[in-house]
């Protein structure tokens, strides 16, 4: 089957959605924890966490429409910019519906934890809350963000100040080896996946 660009602007618009997020291949699952200004901790499901640099240590996401037609609060966006900190939560089977549960729109001054039965835990290094059954877990302080003009979103880089990882996840050469802490991969809007590892090969050399 082929399309070409006229193709895929006349498809109905979640189809259209749905195999344009498919097309890039699998893509991360994290919870991204922020807290409000009145305290409430949020929690959201985010595919689009990015490597930006190790030196400093650098991640991104990229967040959808701060305003344009869908008019739609961002709470994630808007507490970031609020207090400067946020976390990635990677997500496992087990926590895998009330993950995917935290994208419904839920209203102001609900907390998604207590939507979907996780638990905010937090550390003294930042305020916003991470989540106490992920097995990986990233603490990230706000460092810039670059609107990206083509489709009004944004990408929100933040510095690696804290990392928790099982002790047996990695190795003296930082190997993460994600299939052994259970975290899944995502495809599309909806469709996760288990993992597990093929091979690890040697740096190439010509």
């Amino acid at each position: 089957m082929r399309y070409t660009l006229y193709d895929i602007q006349q498809m109905p618009r979640i189809p259209r959605l749905t195999l344009i997020n498919a097309i890039s291949g699998f893509k991360s699952a994290n919870l991204v924890g922020t807290i409000g200004p009145d305290q409430t901790p949020n929690l959201a499901m985010f595919s689009s966490a990015v490597h930006i640099g190790s030196e400093p240590p650098l991640l991104g996401i990229i967040t959808r429409p701060v305003d344009g037609a869908l008019k739609t609060t961002r709470h994630t966006y808007q507490n970031i910019k609020s207090n400067g900190f946020f976390t990635l939560n990677h997500v496992q089977e087990d926590i895998l519906k009330a993950a995917h549960q935290t994208s419904a729109p839920y209203p102001d001054g609900d907390s998604e934890f207590d939507a979907v039965g996780l638990t905010p835990v937090y550390s003294e290094l930042l305020p916003a809350p991470y989540v106490a059954e992920s097995h990986i877990r990233i603490g990230l302080e706000y460092v810039e963000e670059y609107a990206i003009k083509a489709n009004n979103t944004l990408l929100i880089i933040g510095k690696v100040i804290e990392l928790i990882i099982p002790d047996d996840c990695v190795d003296a050469q930082g190997n993460l080896d994600l299939a052994y802490a259970g975290t899944v991969a995502l495809s599309g809007l909806d469709t996760y996946y288990k993992v597990e590892m093929l091979e690890r090969l040697g740096y190439a050399r010509v």
